[in-house]
């Protein structure tokens, strides 16, 4: 399989985990400012759906990359 297929995908990964770090610190800022409890959670949510929605794009990427090498390896033409 490509390195540049695994490379992408871990760009991704890391460009997420980025993110996410930067997101709890933006919400961890907003407590600290005392910022109406309700807003922070909407955010919290928002944050944790898109953690997972993140998490849903990745499994179903290294399902492909997966099934990508399974088929490279097949006699059978792509």
């Amino acid at each position: 399989m490509s390195d540049s297929i695994e490379e992408s995908l871990s760009d991704v990964l890391k460009a997420m985990d980025a993110l996410n770090h930067r997101f709890k610190v933006a919400i961890e800022t907003l407590e600290g400012k005392g910022t109406d409890e309700d807003e922070v959670q909407s955010l919290v949510k928002g944050a944790l759906a898109m953690k997972d929605a993140g998490g849903l794009y990745l499994t179903w990427s290294r399902h492909f990359i997966d099934r990508l090498d399974e088929i490279e390896g097949s006699d059978s033409p792509v």
